[in-house]
């Protein structure tokens, strides 16, 4: 209590203890055997201390991991929940609805290669859009799944006709016959993209499996996402770093635009 009270810590009172007690002759070797003790000490000390920030950070990473998870299952339930309370005469109207809308959008007409995915039950019917992107002399561009010894993304084929060339593959999806796939696809000017759910500042939300995300990353087409309407929220989207933003979301209602066009057509 007195060393506290003076200020002095544990390593002062074990010099002056050492000052004490050891011969005058041997005080030297003591001091410098109790010098490297000390940087031995302060060096655990370190350690620990970097150690336990390490285990901090990571703590906190793998919190707000979870939390977006949990919001993004959230609104992936919002967004099926959405879609699912779509009549199917509405559905069929907002396809020709967004057929329309699209062939008036400028960046629609400047872009000379278009790629459009083929919407399963549970998305909207694209086969009216990619009947309208032939019949306006564009190429056609229908993804597949490539797979990879990374992680799977996407491929994309040159298609002319959606009857004779698509069939079912990964996931029940129709995708380009294996054939198709052999020739070089050129770059798209404009991806139109499927998703559950956008947002406001062209956030989107997929079903988990990050194949757009990357396939997307380092591009510079226009990307644009395609959905009902009642699947764009006003609230922002919890977002992962490798999340790939909208330039614009195209519903049978209106079209968001969220930056300029890329496409130099």
């Amino acid at each position: 209590m007195i060393f506290d009270s003076l200020g002095v810590g544990e390593f002062g009172v074990v010099v002056a203890l050492v000052v004490i007690l050891v011969k005058p002759k041997e005080l030297g070797k003591v001091m410098r055997e109790f010098g490297k003790l000390k940087r031995k000490v302060s060096q655990i000390q370190s350690d620990v201390k970097s150690q336990l920030e390490s285990i901090t950070l990571e703590a906190e990473a793998n919190d707000k991991r979870a939390k977006v998870q949990h919001d993004k299952g959230g609104m992936r339930t919002w967004a099926k929940g959405q879609i699912q309370a779509v009549p199917a005469g509405e559905r069929a109207e907002a396809a020709e609805a967004i057929v329309a809308r699209l062939g008036e959008w400028p960046s629609y007409k400047n872009s000379k290669v278009i790629a459009c995915f083929s919407g399963t039950v549970d998305e909207l019917d694209t086969e009216p859009l990619l009947q309208r992107i032939l019949s306006d002399g564009k190429t056609l561009l229908v993804p597949y799944v490539l797979k990879s010894d990374d992680k799977p993304t996407l491929g994309m084929a040159r298609v002319s006709n959606p009857e004779k060339d698509l069939a079912e593959g990964a996931f029940g999806i129709l995708e380009p016959r294996p054939e198709l796939r052999q020739d070089g696809a050129p770059e798209p000017d404009l991806v139109l993209v499927p998703g559950l759910c956008f947002d406001h500042r062209g956030g989107r939300l997929g079903k988990g499996l990050g194949f757009y995300d990357r396939y997307l990353a380092g591009k510079r087409t226009i990307r644009a996402g395609l959905g009902f309407d009642v699947q764009i929220t006003q609230k922002n989207l919890t977002l992962d770093p490798h999340d790939q933003l909208m330039d614009a979301v195209i519903s049978e209602k209106r079209i968001l635009v969220f930056s300029a066009p890329r496409a130099d057509a």
